[in-house]
């Protein structure tokens, strides 16, 4: 799926970085789509990521309310942008998130810190994908990682 700029959201995220989350707490989602990245990003370790999306998690909650939390860093030394995609079955409580609802759906998003287009634009693509009522229920009902994938970017090859 595009947004009006022509961004599809499928150069971005990948099937493998498509998941559905174990953890229960903010801080264990968080490590587990982090770890989903991780291995993604040359040049930048485990480490390096997981402080960066805790100083971003300390400034303010990403949870931006209706279930959907949106975690975003940008990095030095990270050459293009990343993302990785998690649903919760039984929501996140300790979220924080604005309208104070658990988070079902939460998009972690890395992009380099000298692209600020980029990391505006990508932002704004996933916010407005997931206004759209129906396309949170789809992802949040979605068996898969394949489902999610699919219903987030429209690629079904």
């Amino acid at each position: 799926m595009t947004n009006g700029d022509g961004m599809r959201l499928s150069d971005y995220l990948t099937r493998d970085r498509t998941m559905i989350l174990k953890g229960d707490t903010k801080s264990a989602v968080l490590d587990e789509l982090i770890g989903a990245l991780a291995g993604y990003i040359e040049g930048v370790s485990r480490k390096q990521l997981t402080d960066a999306v805790n100083k971003r998690e300390a400034l303010m909650s990403t949870g931006i309310g209706l279930g959907i939390a949106v975690p975003h860093v940008r990095m030095e030394g990270v050459s293009d942008a990343f993302v990785t995609v998690g649903i919760s079955r039984e929501g996140i409580h300790d979220f924080e998130s604005m309208d104070e609802q658990p988070v079902r759906i939460i998009v972690l998003i890395v992009a380099p810190h000298d692209r600020h287009d980029l990391y505006i634009k990508l932002l704004a693509t996933v916010v407005s994908l997931l206004k759209e009522s129906s396309l949170r229920s789809r992802i949040t009902a979605a068996e898969t990682p394949e489902e999610i994938y699919t219903a987030l970017t429209g690629d079904r090859t």
